[in-house]
């Protein structure tokens, strides 16, 4: 499997930067569904500029939407999801699983990656979302080496 350099890029202007750079992928907000909601995040004008910037160079892109979500928000979770699809993100970043849940329904081909914030951390639990049709998980952060090498080498996703 090829190395991804995957760079945040939480406005516009990280976006442009972290391209120039050299990121095979970016990852940013999007809407008030992600956990960096009270940093910068690209605005509703911004998100469709920032696909379109990145798909005429050959860039991936990873929206976030890795927050719960109550009953109330879930409307307006589905509008985004909706527009994220309709951009043609390459994957969505998220933690809960009512919102996997409505995504497969809603958009059943756009590529779902667990956020840290769903905090896999066993070889049984990337298998559980594996099952539930997510491509790729990041792991836990307090993980030893060990640890991630022996999930990683037995993992049917990324």
């Amino acid at each position: 499997m090829p190395l991804e350099i995957l760079s945040p890029a939480g406005s516009f202007e990280a976006l442009t930067a972290a391209v120039r750079a050299g990121a095979d992928a970016v990852y940013f907000g999007a809407g008030g569904f992600n956990a960096r909601r009270n940093a910068k995040n690209l605005g509703d004008d911004e998100l469709a500029a920032a696909m379109r910037y990145c798909r005429l160079r050959g860039v991936k892109t990873y929206v976030t939407v890795n927050t719960l979500v109550t009953d109330r928000e879930m409307p307006a979770a589905k509008e985004l999801v909706s527009q994220i699809n309709t951009l043609g993100a390459d994957g969505v970043i998220v933690q809960d699983l009512g919102m996997v849940r409505m995504m497969r329904a809603l958009a059943p081909d756009l590529p779902l990656h667990g956020s840290t914030q769903m905090t896999v951390h066993s070889l049984g639990g990337v298998l559980a979302a594996h099952k539930l049709g997510l491509s790729r998980v990041v792991l836990s952060r307090e993980l030893p080496i060990e640890e991630i090498r022996f999930i990683c080498e037995r993992s049917p996703i990324e």
